[in-house]
């Protein structure tokens, strides 16, 4: 049964669980281990250090797309997702999204489907928080060369989101051979190395950072190598998603594989309610995101400069814009409004 939720109860699951004087906000940060848990775990050490009231209690969802959904049904306040999900999570196409937290508080279990009606954009962003980076790994004796052989081949993907899949599909888009390729093959990014070292694959196409901690590690103890992606098709897909860019990884970077590599980076994203009040948000840029206090002026400079560089055309929030304007960064702003929203909540659980 469809319900339409005032803003009087939007604003009542915003106000989140108390923990004596904190501001508990929930937070959407994909499957255990990820590394937005790890990223969110890292921004509370910085609140707390910066004795900021804001606390984050994480809220383990299947994917980016999961994140992007509960935001949108106001369950969550924030969500810190693979900037790719937001052309794709809101698509009309019915689909159940579940969600637990953890921590101290009651678990709660919900399931959301979008029954197919339009769907009304209620989050907006709050800055660029990191970008994930793909690294196409083959093992030293491989025969593959170039991206072309992968039409062929066993592929792995490896990332912590399985809404990495989606990337792969933009990656292979344009090839004739494209449907002769499994992507369904996904696993965390430990067990898509070791796959490719046990022969179980021909090819890990790993979504991680840079630098990468386990493909360092894995490149120590293994001959393995990387390929670069083709200029013309790094351009194509910089030209088509505003949520790609390229990257140059230096042969330094990994020194046991030691070579140049072009690639495509992807924007990691911390997005939030529109019902999220501004000072709130503010709050958590000033002594969270950016609330590192040991940096000097110039990393400084460089870490506001990139929080406020999103690509994609999905406005920063009201609290975010003003902070960044405030701090000498233009940024767009949200033009999504308060409105009442409408929602299918099929289950949940207490």
């Amino acid at each position: 049964m469809k319900k339409l939720l005032t803003l009087l109860l939007c604003a009542g699951i915003l106000t989140g669980c108390s923990d004596e004087d904190k501001n508990v906000l929930r937070v959407g940060v994909g499957e255990p281990g990820s590394g937005y848990e790890a990223y969110v775990a890292t921004l509370n050490d910085q609140l707390e250090s910066n004795q900021s009231s804001i606390r984050l209690k994480p809220v383990y969802t299947k994917n980016s797309g999961a994140s992007v959904r509960l935001l949108n049904y106001v369950l969550l306040d924030l969500s810190v997702i693979e900037g790719s999900a937001l052309d794709i999570a809101l698509k009309n196409e019915t689909e159940e999204t579940s969600a637990e937290s953890i921590g101290r508080f009651t678990d709660k279990s919900y399931n959301i489907l979008n029954d197919g009606d339009e769907v009304k954009e209620n989050f907006a962003t709050v800055a660029s928080v990191y970008d994930k980076t793909l690294h196409i790994v083959i093992m030293d004796d491989s025969l593959i060369d170039e991206l072309t052989d992968i039409y062929s081949s066993n592929l792995i993907i490896g990332s912590d989101d399985s809404y990495s899949k989606h990337i792969c599909e933009h990656v292979f888009s344009t090839n004739s051979k494209k449907n002769d390729i499994n992507l369904n093959n996904f696993t965390d990014i430990d067990n898509a190395l070791e796959m490719l070292k046990e022969k179980k694959a021909d090819v890990a196409f790993i979504f991680d950072r840079v630098p990468s901690d386990k493909l360092l590690k894995f490149s120590k103890e293994n001959k393995v190598r990387m390929m670069s992606l083709p200029r013309t098709k790094i351009q194509e897909l910089v030209s088509s998603d505003t949520c790609f860019s390229q990257r140059e990884i230096s042969a330094d970077t990994y020194p046991d594989i030691g070579i140049d590599i072009r690639t495509l980076d992807m924007e990691v994203l911390m997005v939030a309610s529109i019902y999220l009040e501004n000072n709130t948000v503010s709050e958590l840029l000033k002594n969270g995101i950016l609330g590192n206090k040991t940096l000097n002026k110039e990393e400084s400079k460089k870490q506001l400069l990139h929080a406020g560089k999103t690509l994609h055309n999905i406005g920063f929030h009201e609290g975010a814009h003003e902070f960044f304007k405030e701090n000498g960064v233009d940024v767009k702003a949200t033009n999504v409004v308060e409105s009442i929203i409408k929602m299918n909540l099929i289950a949940g659980q207490d």
